[in-house]
């Protein structure tokens, strides 16, 4: 049984979105998505490669890294 839930059919583009965003506004130094719908990413260029297996864990990331920001400015809510 699956950690994570399916990722909707959509994901996938959400998911890539959501990586250019990240990469626009430098929260994340690189990130490319593999043919088979898996990512690869790093958070700094000195930081481990992540493997990220589907749309669904690119948007967990998003999420962390949304909650760290928030946290680290002081709009903890």
């Amino acid at each position: 049984m699956s950690h994570y839930p399916t990722p909707a059919p959509t994901a996938g583009l959400e998911a890539a979105a959501w990586v250019d965003v990240l990469l626009r506004y430098g929260l994340v130094h690189a990130a490319a998505e593999g043919p088979d719908g898996q990512w690869l990413a790093q958070i700094h260029p000195e930081s481990t490669v992540w493997l990220l297996r589907d749309a669904g864990e690119v948007l967990t990331l998003a999420a962390a890294l949304q909650h760290q920001l928030r946290t680290v400015n002081g709009e903890n809510r």
